[in-house]
């Protein structure tokens, strides 16, 4: 066994997260079974050394300290310029695989001093905690007699003077696969974290926005006969676009208001997670008026 293997099998029973006795087992027997492999040393070119030197500084700087060192991520932070390209970083990353089930899950962390990204980051944590513990479950509960997967990763979709959203994607899948996002937002200029109802004008805006979500679901329809949304159902679809001030949404890059559903929320699967954009026009009248320089 090599020092990898040794370093992973150390991993495995010094990792904080509780992980059932079968599973571990069955990572020690994996790792039993690896084979010894020699290290196979390739002539490569050698770059100038000023050359290769910069560019292995700029890798280093930019991308391989902020992902292994959350302490050297903040400092880093404080840099003119560099600071607001690491707003975000990987703290942890969840991984698992053998014949049956799989799980890789990376834990984001919002780098602020302030209570709204604090709270965002308790909220990831809880969230992927919660994952890993009932994957491992699965897990133990039913082995080799079944199949199942678990991957979360996640985007910075804006990050502007005025506005952040940072975009978290959970997929999963036993039997059948699912698949659901989450948008945590902060205003900026209030270092406040905001939901899709601290929007709204007054009460006209959730009917505004169902109707033109509405709208577009028909047009959709009736220009492609594989799009199905459950506008006709006999039993929701008067209801089949509810909106509530918990909904997921995002501004794109024109200043437009995307609503998002996750998947079997407005329609069957095959539609996977659709997406609405409401233009500036439609929203301008009907959201509160501090939030109009984020459409500007």
């Amino acid at each position: 066994m090599n020092d990898f293997d040794k370093y992973v099998k150390t991993k495995v029973t010094e990792e904080q997260t509780d992980i059932p006795d079968s599973v571990k087992n069955r990572i020690e027997l994996t790792l039993a079974d690896l084979p010894e492999k020699k290290t196979v040393i390739k002539q490569i070119r050698i770059l100038p050394r000023i050359a290769a030197s910069a560019a292995c500084f700029v890798f280093i700087i930019l991308f391989l300290l902020p992902n292994v060192s959350v302490t050297y991520a903040k400092e880093l932070e404080q840099i003119p310029i560099i600071g607001d390209i690491v707003r975000v970083v990987t703290i942890r990353n969840y991984f698992y695989s053998d014949d049956n089930h799989e799980m890789n899950i990376d834990v984001p962390q919002i780098e602020g001093d302030n209570d709204a990204a604090d709270k965002i980051n308790q909220d990831i944590t809880q969230l992927t905690e919660t994952l890993v513990q009932e994957f491992y479950k699965e897990v133990e509960l039913v082995g080799d007699e079944g199949h199942g997967s678990i991957y979360l990763d996640y985007e910075t979709v804006t990050n502007t003077d005025v506005w952040f959203t940072l975009k978290i994607r959970v997929f999963s899948a036993a039997g059948s696969s699912n698949t659901y996002y989450k948008f945590y937002h902060i205003y900026k200029k209030t270092n406040e974290i905001v939901k899709l109802g601290d929007l709204a004008k007054d009460n006209s805006f959730y009917d505004v926005l169902v109707a033109e979500i509405k709208r577009q679901m028909k047009v959709q329809m009736e220009t492609d006969s594989s799009i199905v949304y459950w506008l006709d159902d006999s039993i929701i679809g008067e209801n089949c676009v509810s909106l509530t001030e918990n909904n997921n949404f995002y501004w794109n890059d024109n200043g437009d208001l995307v609503i998002v559903f996750d998947k079997y929320e407005v329609g069957p699967g095959s539609i996977g997670t659709p997406e609405f954009v409401i233009g500036k026009d439609v929203i301008k009248d009907i959201i509160k008026p501090e939030f109009k320089d984020v459409i500007s």
